[in-house]
């Protein structure tokens, strides 16, 4: 018991001399309240507040002074480094560095002197607002201004305008011109496909009712609607249309540039929780297909910032911080805006593609897909109805067949096959094949497909010449079957075939057959014709056939002529690239050259209604069949030997079986404007 008062004597002698005891040390709040800052809990630091700081600011105006300015910033992380503090009695002060990282005006830092109270033998802060930034006084507001980026344009080769920024339409209203609000709501409801509720909401909003001859915008639409649709809108008593309020997207050419351009989109929930780190807010547009897409980071552009306190007054105090909007890169496309259009306007009605190309530069000039859609619909917001007739429609206009579509290449593989067996030795331009005169070839006893069928050609020794320039298949089945199926999967591969075809724009993988299918004579035979289960995009065919104007070296196509800064600075320039070096050896493509000439020239050439006096063009056709047989994709690729301005042209259509001739006045059709 003597030993046990002795301890607590002891004890107390010690806290009454040692100043710990009664006073904790002033670090540990200081740190829990930088600490809490650095997390972003405001609650934890208002309880942390002196009463007389707690006395000046309710917790609730705390915690929203703090979440507002802060979310406003968007700040993504705050780094704080404390000195050492400094204790005189009943007072502390820990001077310390914020360094503020925001998604916003970028990285900016302050110094800070957090001062410190002993309440009741705790330490507490002494609040005010200069802890939330050492200019601010008390009556001052942190303000954040946002200063918006122009989005890139994108233009042809000429510099004509593809898409832009630009003014939309808004429908909308004065209140006070409006008779009856009942019969204004039901009848522009229809019109604009909106429901009556949200109508109604826009318009009982409070500032609204307070200013009844002010414009209320409704909707926005795009910049191109018809003056027939504008009638119908302005019948009903009490709309207006401004294009002086909202700025959106523009597609001057429409239709005819649609797939190139691709479209921008308001940008969705998922994709704003993963894009916020980079700027982008729940109204920002964001491209959704084409070269809007594939050049999204380029384009948009930066928003600019400035953060800044605002007196009593409201007037601007003190600049925080600030960043400059950086308008985005504009973009030049190789595209000949001539051409495009000539190809556009061949397609009408029609559905495939045509490509058209330098093939000595691998510079696209043209690419169209058709049925086509209008991107001016999306950055405003597509209508319901026009969005189910867009999705639903089975002829599938968002799909760019020149990129995405996977088609037999038919007949137009024939020369890639002719070389193969050439570098193998298979064949010499000389050799005939007998088999090719009949109507039907079985190529052995144990044969279990069906028959290999030639398509009607003139009288004559089908040697390699007469083979290409008829397009006759038994001729190359026969010669596949020659080549092996290693042989021949290896050439495939080397000309291309399965390897991915390095584009801005997404483009499909090409197959020579499926992966689960083992090779048999039937399957390499139909192949080597270009039929069996050989897959490949119109894009990478007319890549391939770049080879045989560059002496066995295919181009990588290119649809990128130039990229410039808003200030006219040169970020990118289209440089000429090889894609496959060498895929043909020049002595075979000398060999095939002429033949493919002839197919244009000789009139018994299944091309020869391509052939343009003046023009020398080499070329072949294609017919694949698909499906049940009644449909069929009719294939051209052809390009001209002008040294100067050298011009491929690929054309692929859907189309019902026998009637696929039409592509031939379709590339004739584009060869002549070219060269008009």
């Amino acid at each position: 018991m003597k030993r046990l008062v002795v301890l607590i004597a002891l004890s107390l002698i010690i806290c009454f001399t040692v100043p710990a005891c009664s006073k904790p040390h002033p670090k540990e709040t200081a740190n829990a309240y930088l600490e809490a800052w650095k997390q972003g809990n405001y609650q934890d630091m208002y309880e942390l507040l002196s009463v007389e700081s707690q006395s000046s600011i309710n917790q609730q105006d705390f915690v929203n002074r703090y979440t507002n300015i802060f979310s406003a910033i968007k700040l993504d992380k705050l780094e704080i480094t404390a000195q050492e503090i400094v204790i005189e009695e009943d007072e502390a002060y820990l001077p310390f560095k914020a360094q503020f990282y925001t998604n916003t005006v970028g990285t900016f830092e302050y110094e800070y002197t957090l001062p410190l109270v002993l309440e009741d033998k705790q330490w507490k802060i002494s609040w005010s607002p200069s802890l939330i930034f050492p200019i601010m006084g008390e009556g001052d507001k942190v303000r954040i201004k946002q200063h918006t980026a122009k989005r890139g344009t994108i233009t042809d080769r000429e510099g004509n305008p593809l898409a832009v920024d630009g003014p939309a339409y808004t429908v909308g209203a004065k209140p006070s011109a409006i008779p009856d609000i009942d019969s204004f709501v039901k009848a522009l409801a229809s019109l604009i496909e909106m429901d009556e509720s949200a109508i109604h909401s826009i318009l009982n909003q409070k500032w609204v009712k307070d200013n009844p001859d002010f414009f209320v915008p409704i909707k926005n639409l795009p910049f191109n609607i018809s003056e027939e649709y504008k009638s119908e809108l302005l019948k009903v008593k009490g709309v207006m249309l401004s294009s002086k309020s909202y700025t959106t997207r523009q597609y001057p050419m429409e239709q005819a540039f649609a797939h190139v351009t691709g479209y921008v989109q308001k940008i969705n929930q998922d994709e704003l929780k993963e894009k916020a780190s980079k700027g982008y807010e729940a109204d920002d547009l964001i491209g959704r297909q084409g070269i809007e897409a594939a050049l999204e980071e380029s384009l948009r552009g930066q928003k600019g910032y400035t953060l800044y306190i605002e007196d009593q007054e409201g007037k601007q105090k003190y600049i925080i911080a600030s960043v400059e909007a950086q308008d985005g890169n504009d973009v030049m496309l190789t595209i000949d805006p001539h051409l495009q259009k000539t190809a556009y306007e061949a397609l009408k009605d029609h559905r495939g593609s045509v490509i058209a190309l330098n093939p000595s530069t691998g510079e696209i000039l043209a690419m169209v897909s058709q049925p086509s859609f209008d991107p001016n619909v999306f950055p405003v917001g597509v209508s319901p109805s026009l969005w189910k007739a867009i999705s639903q429609d089975p002829n599938h206009p968002l799909v760019n067949r020149c990129i995405q579509s996977l088609y037999p290449p038919g007949s137009v593989f024939k020369p890639f096959t002719a070389a193969m067996a050439l570098e193998l030795g298979v064949i010499t331009p000389e050799t005939v094949v007998p088999e090719a005169q009949k109507e039907e070839w079985i190529p052995s006893s144990n044969w279990t497909a069906p028959p290999i069928r030639r398509v009607p050609h003139p009288a004559g020794d089908v040697n390699l010449r007469n083979a290409i320039v008829w397009s006759d298949n038994i001729f190359f089945a026969w010669t596949g079957l020659k080549i092996g199926y290693r042989n021949f999967e290896s050439l495939a591969t080397r000309y291309g075939i399965g390897q991915a075809l390095p584009f801005i724009l997404p483009v499909k993988n090409s197959q020579v057959k499926n992966d689960a299918t083992q090779w048999s004579d039937a399957l390499l035979a139909n192949t080597s014709y270009g039929q069996g289960e050989m897959l490949i995009t119109p894009l990478q065919l007319a890549a391939m056939y770049t080879a045989f104007y560059n002496g066995g070296k295919m181009m990588l196509p290119q649809i990128i002529k130039e990229i410039r800064t808003s200030s006219g600075q040169i970020v990118e320039s289209l440089q000429p690239k090889p894609w496959l070096e060498s895929a043909i050896p020049q002595q075979h493509v000398e060999t095939l050259l002429p033949m493919l000439v002839d197919t244009v020239e000789d009139p018994t050439g299944t091309a020869h209604r391509v052939k343009i006096p003046g023009l020398t063009i080499a070329g072949k056709t294609g017919t694949a069949q698909v499906g049940d047989k009644t449909q069929e994709i009719a294939w051209f690729i052809g390009f001209t030997l002008n040294s100067e301005k050298p011009l491929l042209v690929c054309v692929a259509l859907e189309v019902p079986a026998g009637q696929g001739d039409v592509k031939l006045d379709i590339a004739r059709r584009m060869f002549t404007e070219y060269y008009r």
